[in-house]
């Protein structure tokens, strides 16, 4: 299982939100290289970045930012936030992003994001789908900075989407709240969808939750405010890796 150590880009800060709104923006840090250069000393491979000012926008926003820190980390950075259009791909990866990880997009305009398959390759992008549990245990699909709810579920999502590799979800009533991964919905997931390869993210509080994950048998899993917050010790996940 790869772990990959989350940054939120806001005004060139690495910030966190909770539960994706804006008015809960924390900075941990001014200057977002020094974050990553602490990831990479304790031996991260990957990262996650989300370009915040970028999601707000509805386009790629701090691209100079990215490249620089794309440059200084010598990471695999994959980054999303914004993401809109061919041109915003293309700036991206010409900054030497590894991925481009795709949200609402991806359920609003499948044709446009089938062609950056076609042109890109399965593994260059990433499909982020946020979703809350219906009563039916159902993961409906939540846009537009989690606001608005969608009859869709993931799975009709993703029957868009035949060349596929790469799947971050994200249940929103965990996010940000350090209680623990929702198990429940990867377990599902990975049982529906055994062709994938899934990434979690939201609610990871303690190094048992990672260890949960992995039993679990996702591919990957982000880590944000964990980190930030001291809950896991950074040596301790980063060394993960080297573990499975």
């Amino acid at each position: 299982m790869i772990i990959y150590p989350a940054i939120d880009l806001r005004d060139g800060k690495c910030v966190r939100l909770y539960k994706g709104d804006f008015a809960t923006t924390k900075v941990y840090e001014e200057t977002p290289s020094n974050m990553l250069a602490e990831f990479a000393r304790h031996g991260a491979t990957w990262m996650h970045m989300v370009d915040l000012d970028g999601a707000k926008a509805g386009r790629v926003a701090q691209i100079e930012i990215i490249a620089d820190l794309v440059k200084k980390s010598g990471l695999n950075i994959e980054v999303g936030g914004g993401i809109r259009t061919t041109e915003d791909v293309d700036k991206l990866f010409r900054a030497g992003v590894k991925r481009i990880v795709v949200g609402s997009l991806c359920v609003s305009n499948p044709d446009l994001v089938n062609d950056w398959f076609r042109r890109f390759g399965a593994d260059s992008i990433v499909l982020a789908l946020d979703c809350s549990l219906d009563a039916d245990n159902i993961p409906r699909i939540r846009t537009h900075g989690w606001q608005e709810e969608s009859k869709l579920s993931i799975y009709d999502v993703l029957d868009n989407y035949p060349l596929a590799k790469h799947v971050l979800c994200t249940d929103i009533a965990v996010d940000g709240t350090l209680e623990g991964a929702s198990l429940a919905l990867y377990a599902q997931m990975l049982k529906k969808l055994p062709q994938l390869e899934i990434i979690a993210s939201g609610g990871v509080g303690s190094i048992e939750d990672i260890y949960k994950l992995n039993e679990l048998g996702v591919h990957g899993v982000v880590v944000g405010k964990a980190i930030y917050e001291g809950k896991i010790d950074l040596a301790e996940l980063l060394n993960f890796n080297n573990k499975t």
